[in-house]
């Protein structure tokens, strides 16, 4: 008997048209009904599809979405930045976000269906058909982590073929959280712990510490929302724990000596470096392909970047001066890269609206942002655009603090939790004279708030802020504060500017106040359970299948 094997996927869900989800360059050309998904070659192509989509996933949305919505990202004018949620709706960021991992998702499902059913005896070993199929379920459930994060709510789709004609509904929370975490458990069962140097993109693949890594973030963010809705969170917690502790026993990552080193793009062995659980890998020999990741956050007069994307001046002066990961991995000054003689300055907060001086030699220039070197651009002035960065998803440092927040919200304050972020500050500081003692946190809430800044120290624009503000509890806590700093700021440069104004010059009085008005604290305040810590579904699909429009259905408080 003949097995037709399911070829489409939906593309861009919910538009709804429908596309081969590829598994060469030319599929129609080479596959049809008959022949896909015979061999264990087809099957290889058939996942090796589901990454065509990753990178177009998470890079830019990762950063737009989950930190320039936040007190560790800024680009004036960016309607995440100022949660303009007319402009969100039809924001291309979010319907990138949206449309690659509906892509993934898509692709995977197709891959499921298809792979599941071809027969054992046509694979070299028998691990191989289980190994390839956890790696489809665990992109899968990366897709839909991803979308749920930034979404709330979406539809749950698991089938290889979706009708065109079908009515898209929101699947519960619980039904959604249930999905991703059955797809990670088959992917911890058959994943490897590492992967061959002889398979192809072995580095851009999902191992078992990666999967272990999402079923503890995975348990984190459900502990957080039942803790927001007043619920026992205990069990969340404790599996949060289990599976932290798969990550941390496995033996197979570490944190590296040296900030930078986790970053730095000059080597394979930095490239490849053992603190990286999961990463999108910017090279030409894995699946997800190459990118131009490095040009989005430094200016064109520093390294002949895009200047896309900034950290803001609020997040350096929070920074101790002695942190290794202001000076090695942040940009606060630089000369010009043509060798201009100009200076770029981001100033103190007593300095801002002082330090411009167009006469002096170098030239001094005020920068109103600070930049980011965890992307560094290796290429300046050739117009190679195809820089070997990795995109980190998941890195070891991350599991280390999540293991200390899940500790003090089991038991409060314990010893072995401050070693955890101790161990984080003594590598930031390179030395043990900024670390905690357990005497420093009077409560659960201290050691909270503690982690909360270690973490924007660490993974500042790593794509995890927002996520950790809303199961921290702290989201409306620390935007709040962001934007009286912000308004600080502007009200301190109104004053150093009018100090030195001349009035032959400048006729009337600096007035800086509609820069900081425009933010919510002081237009339209948060609320503790707000909506907005969440994003719509893009307006192309939810204008089509209103259900779409409920996805951030919860109570706001």
């Amino acid at each position: 008997m003949k097995t037709n094997y399911k070829l489409y996927t939906l593309v861009g869900l919910l538009g709804l048209s429908f596309t081969a989800c590829e598994l060469k360059e030319d599929l129609t050309s080479v596959y049809n009904a008959n022949n896909a998904y015979t061999t264990e070659e087809n099957a290889q192509e058939g996942v090796n599809g589901i990454y065509r989509y990753l990178l177009g996933a998470t890079h830019t949305s990762n950063f737009y979405i989950n930190d320039m919505s936040t007190d560790d990202c800024f680009k004036d004018g960016i309607a995440f930045e100022i949660y303009n949620e007319n402009g969100l709706s039809g924001n291309v960021e979010l319907a990138r976000c949206y449309n690659g991992n509906w892509q993934m998702i898509g692709c995977a499902n197709t891959a499921i269906d298809n792979i599941s059913m071809i027969p054992e005896s046509r694979f070299k070993t028998a691990d191989r058909k289980p190994e390839l199929l956890a790696e489809a379920h665990f992109l899968r459930a990366f897709a839909f982590y991803q979308l749920t994060n930034a979404f709330y709510r979406v539809p749950l789709i698991t089938n290889g073929y979706y009708e065109a004609d079908a009515n898209p509904t929101l699947a519960t929370v619980e039904e959604l959280d249930d999905q991703i975490e059955q797809d990670l458990l088959i992917a911890t069962n058959n994943l490897p712990d590492e992967w061959g140097t002889t398979t192809e993109g072995a580095s851009g693949r999902p191992t078992k510490g990666a999967a272990y890594g999402y079923l503890m973030r995975l348990n984190m963010r459900k502990a957080g929302r039942l803790r927001e809705e007043g619920k026992d969170a205990t069990a969340a917690w404790q599996a949060a724990l289990m599976y932290a502790d798969q990550v941390i026993t496995s033996g197979k990552y570490a944190l590296q000596a040296k900030v930078f080193d986790v970053f730095d793009p000059s080597k394979p062995e930095t490239l490849n470096n053992n603190e990286i659980i999961f990463a999108i890998r910017a090279s030409d020999k894995v699946p997800s392909g190459s990118s131009d990741l490095a040009l989005y956050f430094t200016p064109w007069e520093y390294d002949m970047g895009w200047n896309n994307i900034n950290m803001p001046l609020e997040l350096y002066w929070k920074f101790n001066s002695d942190d290794q990961r202001l000076k090695e991995l942040i940009v606060t000054s630089f000369d010009n890269v043509y060798g201009k003689p100009i200076k770029y300055i981001s100033p103190k907060l007593n300095e801002v609206g002082t330090l411009r001086n167009e006469k002096s030699n170098p030239q001094i220039v005020e920068n109103d942002a600070i930049y980011t070197k965890k992307y560094k651009y290796t290429k300046p002035g050739t117009y190679n655009y195809n820089t070997p960065n990795n995109l980190i998803l998941l890195r070891y440092a991350d599991v280390l603090l999540c293991k200390a927040e899940i500790l003090n919200e089991l038991n409060g304050p314990t010893q072995e939790s401050v070693d955890l972020i101790n161990k984080i500050r003594e590598r930031a500081f390179e030395n043990s004279n900024h670390n905690y003692t357990l005497a420093n946190f009077a409560s659960k809430e201290d050691l909270r708030s503690k982690l909360c800044d270690e973490r924007l120290f660490e993974l500042n624009m790593e794509g995890v802020r927002r996520v950790d503000l809303i199961r921290m509890g702290l989201w409306k806590d620390r935007l709040d504060a962001y934007m009286d700093l912000v308004k600080q700021k502007l009200e301190t440069k109104e004053a150093n500017l009018n100090a030195r104004r001349d009035p032959n010059v400048v006729k009337n009085p600096y007035d800086l106040s509609p820069e900081w008005k425009v933010y919510p604290k002081f237009s339209n305040p948060f609320k503790p359970y707000d909506k907005r810590r969440y994003y719509p579904i893009p307006g192309v699909y939810s204008n089509k299948f209103p259900d779409l429009q409920n996805n951030r259905s919860f109570r706001e408080q």
